[in-house]
């Protein structure tokens, strides 16, 4: 018996010698078996939940290991089924796929083999107390941190402005052998205080969120924390918004006011406000930053913006109505420092929108202040993606695949039509039709003229007809003498591209963003004024990339199957020459 071993721990308060506990016990229980361990199939995964499956790396490489041919191990050892998932219905359709590629699993602690015809019952049994225990625990922390929140203690997290200090309990043991800590309280941090009423100040003054930002970051006061998915560490309009609206600063705890749900399908927590009702609010007078009275001021301002100008940014990928209308939104990459380009201006007096660098502009960390208008961007990008795949070999490659599909989905309608439950049922009906109006024929002959018959078999026949003739609308489609058009089709279409793509922009943004991954802009200095240099590829044919640009100007079209230089770069015009 060929055994491959998993085994995993599911945060930093277990010990990671948990593995090795883990693995040592199973490495016994096949020795005991006479069973063979296969090295290279020995996987573990750590500080991983077993809520979901995503994320599981090592389980699930295995399990796709599992499904190769021929297959390359008989057996999964595990030491319990909580190691595996603490989700019955995962745990479920993982032992039930295993079991048919012909793999087994065994629970060593458990002594279960799902290669037996009670082990269902089993892992389901065992699976439901493993799913309990995530769901009490759950309930154990929630109860934990309401119970420090209601004593004025921080329940979790950091916060800018404050230090957290935890409380150590000398009667009960800890972590690396020091004291258990029963609680952490927050104490004011000065220095970050008084930034943050120097932040309330400003915003209430009457400076903007981008502002006060790009302030901060001019005189290089340290943001809060490090950025997760910016490039640089800077003060950004979001951050500050945020923290005008924390309501910590005047001294309120409020508590409980989202959750975070597993989505079932990718297995990423999420979070959702809570009903204000379920929402606790806690007054801790001490920690007070801001003034009551300029915590009401900075809020009159909010209130002031928000009526007079309301949203005013678009952009991204299709956060709003606007973005899902730009082809090349969240494509954009500033090749200075690497954000992501959106939307900072426009809907003027002649309606036109720009792209710009987000941290130039709303922080003021970035020296990449050249902007470039929506359709001008958009006119040179999609002009010099059609001089790239509009070469002969592509407009063969795309005929080669219209006709394909095209043939494909054909005999699927032919095999449907034969098989057609109406077909079938009008076939009946034609075969009846005919026998009645063949006796009606029969019986005037024998009996002579009859109008009652006579009528009969005229309806007969009408019926006929009309049988005969919805019969004739399930004609399977010849398309053997078409090719020709198909061609032209195919030809003239592609050579249409730029007007296509505009002409149902969120669905061939969608296409679009399959095929480019980022267009890096970086803009670079011409006798003729400054420019965007754009970099970056398209995947034309599923794994071969085509370069846009060329470093010098626009060069002639690259073969879209060979020779590509990644180095080469279009050059965009920021300004038409008419309005240099």
């Amino acid at each position: 018996m060929r055994c491959a071993i998993y085994a995993r721990y599911s945060s930093d308060l277990q010990r990671e010698t948990s593995i090795e506990d883990q693995i040592r016990k199973v490495r016994e229980f096949a020795t005991r078996n006479g069973w063979t361990i296969l090295e290279e199939y020995v996987r573990y995964d750590q500080a991983i939940s077993g809520a979901a499956l995503a994320g599981r790396d090592a389980l699930n490489a295995l399990l796709a290991d599992a499904k190769r041919k021929p297959r390359p191990f008989d057996r999964i050892l595990i030491d319990d089924t909580s190691r595996l998932a603490r989700n019955v219905a995962e745990a479920l359709t993982m032992v039930a796929t295993l079991k048919f590629h012909g793999v087994g699993v065994s629970f060593v602690s458990q002594g279960i083999d799902t290669m037996d015809k009670s082990a269902r019952q089993l892992v389901t049994i065992n699976g439901m107390m493993d799913e309990q225990y995530l769901v009490g625990l759950g309930d154990k922390v929630r109860r934990g941190q309401e119970g420090r929140v209601l004593k004025g203690l921080n329940p979790g997290g950091r916060c800018y402005g404050y230090i957290n200090v935890p409380i150590e309990d000398p009667s009960r043991p800890g972590k690396y052998g020091r004291p258990a800590v029963s609680g952490v309280r927050l104490e004011i941090n000065e220095e970050q205080a008084a930034v943050v009423r120097r932040i309330f100040q400003m915003y209430a003054d009457g400076q903007g969120l981008a502002m006060v930002a790009k302030r901060l970051n001019g005189e290089g006061v340290a943001p809060p924390q490090p950025p997760r998915t910016r490039p640089l560490r800077a003060w950004c309009p979001s951050s500050i918004r945020e923290m005008l609206r924390n309501e910590r600063y005047r001294g309120v705890q409020i508590w409980n006011r989202t959750e975070k749900q597993r989505n079932p399908e990718t297995g990423r927590k999420i979070s959702r406000d809570r009903p204000p009702s379920e929402r606790v609010r806690v007054e801790v007078a001490e920690w007070r930053i801001i003034p009551e009275e300029l915590w009401s001021a900075a809020h009159a301002q909010i209130r002031a913006v928000n009526e007079k100008i309301g949203r005013s940014r678009c952009g991204g990928l299709n956060r709003t109505e606007n973005s899902r209308q730009y082809l090349f939104s969240g494509l954009l990459v500033c090749g200075d420092c690497g954000s992501r380009m959106v939307i900072i201006s426009g809907r003027g007096i002649r309606g036109y929108v720009k792209y710009g660098c987000p941290s130039h502009r709303y922080r003021g960390v970035c020296d990449n202040k050249l902007t470039i208008r929506q359709d001008r961007l958009e006119e040179q990008l999609l002009g010099e993606i059609e001089t790239r795949i509009l070469t002969p070999e592509m407009i063969q490659y795309t005929l080669q695949r219209f006709e394909q599909e095209l043939r494909k989905r054909l005999a699927e309608i032919r095999e449907q039509a034969a098989q057609s439950t109406q077909l079938a049922i009008l076939h009946k009906e034609r075969d009846v039709l005919q026998a009645q109006a063949a006796r009606l024929a029969d019986a005037i002959a024998d009996a002579g003229h009859s109008p009652a018959l006579l009528s009969r078999l005229t309806t007969a026949e009408a019926d006929l007809t009309r049988v005969e003739r919805e019969i004739a609308t399930y004609r399977p489609v010849d398309v053997a003498a078409s090719v020709e058009e198909i061609q032209d089709f195919v030809t003239t279409n592609v050579m249409q591209l730029r007007s296509l793509l505009r002409r149902d922009a969120p669905t061939a943004k969608a296409a679009l963003m399959k095929h480019i991954k980022q267009l890096v802009l970086t803009p670079e200095d011409k006798p003729s004024g400054r420019v965007f240099k754009v970099s970056g590829g398209i995947d034309v044919a599923g794994s071969n990339v085509m370069p846009v640009v060329a470093r010098e100007g626009i060069e002639p079209p690259t073969p879209a199957f060979s020779g590509l230089d990644p180095s080469r770069a279009i050059t965009l015009k920021t300004k038409d020459e008419s309005h240099a």
